[in-house]
């Protein structure tokens, strides 16, 4: 078995049950209507639009990656890849493609649903920061959720690693975000835009090295 036959694997099961879609829509419409009970109008409020933004991707991807590597755990399927001929690194990779993906479609709905509720402006430089953000919120969440999820108070622990090691890209996301909202081009945010980049990069080399290390263990 390789990554490819994981990665079938793992879409094929969140393509048959829809748990991750299914969860992750109703999560963001959840966020959305509470936001627009409190905000009735966003316009000329470019950071309460950023946090409006920002917000359920945040949250809606930390609890999706929580519940699937949950779900490895409790099914035995991660004892069953320790005594399998498959290098334990292209698990991890093959779950942070399928959250990498929820992660994306949830960024997508987020913009689709702002831009209906509350007329946001879907600009170039409202649209790339929050992609680039996913891209990034992704790995953090996959990495998080792998350390946390054979632990007993895993729904307590996640939250508690996520937020600070995810602040960084937060940080870097809502002020490029906030930039766009203003009206300016995406040129205008190129630093934020770089540090969004390199943190995820850097994320990323960080899961590549752990992974293998947190699924061998108990």
């Amino acid at each position: 078995m390789n990554l490819g036959a994981l990665l079938w694997k793992d879409a094929r099961r969140e393509l048959r049950g829809k748990e991750s879609i299914a969860a992750g829509a109703v999560l963001v419409l959840l966020f959305f209507v509470l936001n627009l009970l409190a905000f009735p109008t966003l316009t000329g409020e470019p950071r309460t639009a950023a946090v409006v933004l920002w917000t359920p991707i945040l949250y809606a991807t930390g609890a999706l990656a929580g519940r699937a590597w949950a779900a490895e755990a409790d099914r035995g399927t991660l004892e069953l890849l320790r005594s399998a001929p498959v290098p334990l690194l292209a698990h991890g990779l093959s779950r942070w493609l399928i959250n990498l993906a929820v992660t994306l479609g949830l960024g997508l709905a987020s913009l689709a649903v702002a831009a209906a509720l509350f007329a946001l402006p879907l600009t170039l430089a409202v649209v790339v920061p929050i992609l680039l953000g996913s891209f990034g919120l992704s790995v953090v969440a996959s990495l998080t959720a792998a350390i946390s999820a054979q632990a007993r108070s895993r729904d307590i622990l996640l939250p508690i690693l996520l937020v600070p090691t995810a602040a960084p890209l937060l940080q870097a996301g809502i002020h490029a975000t906030l930039s766009g909202l203003a009206g300016a081009p995406l040129a205008a945010a190129q630093t934020s835009l770089l540090i969004l980049a390199g943190y995820s990069l850097l994320a990323l080399g960080a899961s590549l090295l752990l992974w293998p290390i947190l699924l061998e263990g108990e």
